[in-house]
């Protein structure tokens, strides 16, 4: 498969085991457009992780394995995207089996019972730090480290910031997420504005209310909002395409913010919220 928009490219994406996840479906989507990919994530057991959404080796080593089915060379990157060492160590490792890394998809982040799911003036000190780490210290130390390789060699690259419509609006229960994703927009621009000179475009992409196993997890969103009934009436009320996301919907803008044909853009938000947040 030598074919493609990003062939020849080497993409990092984080986040990239969970089934059912942007991550995956986002290194699927750009292995398709003919990039190597380097597949990081925590992979860790379920019970050993808090919230919903969790991936396994099992789970990173099946990506990789689907990645070399479409006839991409791919690597499986084990690491906590909160830790400096093992970031660098990753990357290293990426940089190493596949060549340079050009392309970033940093969309390991989220949050959810145990991880930041609650009202602010009861939640732990410890979980609002977590969300904080994983959200937006996770994205700076991977687009440090990429950036940091990209710069060294003399090549220009992208790197796209997975946010979310929770960091352009307050949504109750999820103060922490709030915060992060802000951050995660404003570290973007900043990033943009600091690595435009040397040829490295950094966009963020805002995703809505997404079908997967993150936020519905066994149908658990659904529930939730009431099963069918109230599903179809919270889509009616709030989602203007009356309708949540797919992974492969935000995936596909993500891909596009890395691609060719978003060349002039860098320091943007892109929503990809069905039109449920127009900020």
């Amino acid at each position: 498969m030598s074919d493609g928009p990003l062939a020849g490219k080497v993409a990092l994406v984080t986040g990239a085991a969970r089934p059912r996840g942007s991550g995956r479906a986002t290194a699927l989507a750009l292995a398709k457009a003919g990039a190597d990919v380097a597949c990081l994530d925590i992979a860790r057991p379920y019970a050993s992780a808090p919230g919903h959404g969790t991936a396994t080796n099992d789970d990173l080593d099946a990506v990789v394995a689907e990645i070399t089915a479409l006839g991409r060379r791919a690597v499986a990157a084990r690491a906590d995207v909160s830790q400096e060492d093992q970031v660098e160590a990753a990357v290293a490792q990426a940089t190493e089996a596949l060549g340079t890394v050009t392309l970033v998809a940093n969309v390991a982040g989220g949050s959810g019972p145990g991880f930041g799911l609650g009202p602010l003036i009861s939640l732990p000190e410890a979980e609002f730090r977590h969300v904080l780490d994983v959200n937006v210290i996770g994205t700076w130390l991977v687009s440090r480290a990429c950036a940091a390789r990209m710069v060294a060699a003399g090549v220009g690259g992208r790197i796209c910031n997975v946010s979310s419509q929770a960091g352009k609006r307050a949504f109750a229960l999820l103060g922490a997420y709030c915060a992060a994703k802000a951050g995660v927009i404003l570290l973007t621009q900043t990033m943009a504005l600091e690595l435009g000179p040397a040829g490295i475009a950094v966009n963020a992409v805002c995703p809505g209310t997404v079908d997967t196993d993150l936020i519905n997890p066994n149908g658990l969103f659904e529930q939730l909002v009431g099963g069918p009934e109230g599903l179809h009436a919270y889509l009616e009320r709030e989602i203007p395409l009356r309708r949540l996301q797919s992974a492969e919907e935000i995936a596909a803008t993500i891909a596009w913010l890395l691609s060719p044909d978003a060349a002039a853009i860098t320091g943007e938000a892109v929503n990809a919220s069905a039109g449920q947040t127009m900020v």
